[in-house]
């Protein structure tokens, strides 16, 4: 009886298949498609669901936190690595080592992240300050330009006139609300 199988012989074997799997599980994060296996690889989608429809159904599942309102991080599938790598103590080994750097990786942009949030947060809130002190000094100016009106206020805060004048010249124009007139660039 033939060993032969139906078909052309692979050109790609299904232990290769598995590794570029794996990496390209490793550097695209999210769910894996067989379209996005072809457009990364050059191998046909159809290779991919056909041979590797239960590996990338594997991975797909996600090992995921019980934090529903985080985003969820794709891992490999540690089963599948042991399983690809049971007889092969240094792939094992060497799979394993590119998952620890990672999720360590993950961990230092984590760290910079929350470092940057600190930063920005204090700035924040020096901004905030820094705000409030500025809104304090115009409202004085408002209270000593419209207090400048009265003579009280021109004695106690000692200013000599009135820091608010219409003179006669602009009274037609501080009276009217022709804003035509006032702002002729405006309304060209």
């Amino acid at each position: 009886m033939s060993t032969h199988t139906k078909g052309r012989p692979p050109k790609v074997s299904d232990n290769e298949l598995r590794k570029i799997l794996l990496q390209y599980s490793s550097s695209y994060p999210g769910r894996i498609t067989c379209l996005g296996l072809e457009k990364e690889t050059g191998i046909k989608r159809h290779v991919w669901s056909r041979r590797m429809n239960v590996d990338i159904s594997k991975i797909n599942e996600l090992l995921l936190s019980n934090n529903d309102n985080t985003d969820k991080l794709p891992l490999p599938n540690i089963e599948q690595i042991v399983d690809q790598y049971f007889d092969n103590k240094k792939e094992l080994i060497k799979a394993l080592s590119h998952l620890n750097d990672v999720v360590q990786s993950l961990y230092d942009q984590n760290l910079t992240i929350q470092k940057k949030n600190k930063n920005l947060e204090s700035e924040i809130e020096q901004r905030k300050s820094q705000v409030k002190r500025l809104n304090l000094t115009i409202r004085e100016y408002e209270e000593i330009i419209t207090g400048s009106a009265y003579g009280v206020v021109r004695k106690e805060k000692k200013l000599k006139k009135n820091l608010v004048s219409i003179e006669k010249q602009n009274e037609n124009a501080a009276s009217s609300l022709d804003f035509q007139k006032m702002f002729p660039n405006i309304f060209k």
